[in-house]
């Protein structure tokens, strides 16, 4: 059981979360909801309040003017980190090449990021069949095969790993491509 104090702490991070995107959000998609369901899926999955935090705020530094110093600053480095590790690196143009960049550093990082990007996918493959070109939704399938292969040593016993290798095949189907390939 959860104690007031950490909701507290949570509640706090769900608040700069709304008010980072009012102040500089830069996403025309939903991502105060998203982020919200990947904290709250999370939170009940029962995960410590470092990975619950930076689930809800691992989008802000992709799409507001936030800083990874600033949720050092007010959350700790634990979310920081994370939170960091879980951002695209705006050097890299590649999109490919981006998400695996963010995928080596969540698995530099360690379980609590590699679990807090698995929620961030698996949230995110609902929508994949939104992806407007055949390219983009071959990508799509390529990162999450990729990331699924490569974060089994670190989540692979986890509830949300199995959740995320089932997805798979269903998302691929979903977007046309043959589930066998």
């Amino acid at each position: 059981m959860r104690g007031i104090e950490e909701d507290e702490e949570i509640e706090r991070a769900i608040q700069y979360l709304v008010n980072s995107f009012e102040t500089s959000g830069d996403n025309p998609k939903p991502v105060i909801l998203h982020s919200t369901r990947v904290g709250m899926n999370l939170y009940h999955r029962g995960y410590k309040k470092p990975i619950v935090i930076s689930g809800f705020l691992h989008d802000l530094i992709e799409d507001t003017d936030v800083t990874a110093a600033e949720i050092r600053s007010k959350f700790g480095d634990d979310v920081g980190n994370i939170v960091a590790a879980t951002s695209f690196d705006e050097s890299i143009d590649d999109y490919l090449e981006q998400h695996y960049d963010i995928y080596d550093r969540c698995f530099e990082l360690g379980r609590p990021a590699v679990v807090v990007k698995a929620v961030d996918i698996l949230d995110n493959s609902d929508y994949y069949d939104l992806g407007g070109s055949e390219q983009l939704r071959k990508n799509l399938i390529e990162k999450m095969d990729y990331f699924i292969e490569h974060s089994e040593p670190y989540i692979g016993d986890e509830d949300v790993y199995r959740e995320l290798k089932d997805q798979f095949p269903i998302v691929k189907e979903r977007l046309g491509i043959n589930p066998e390939s």
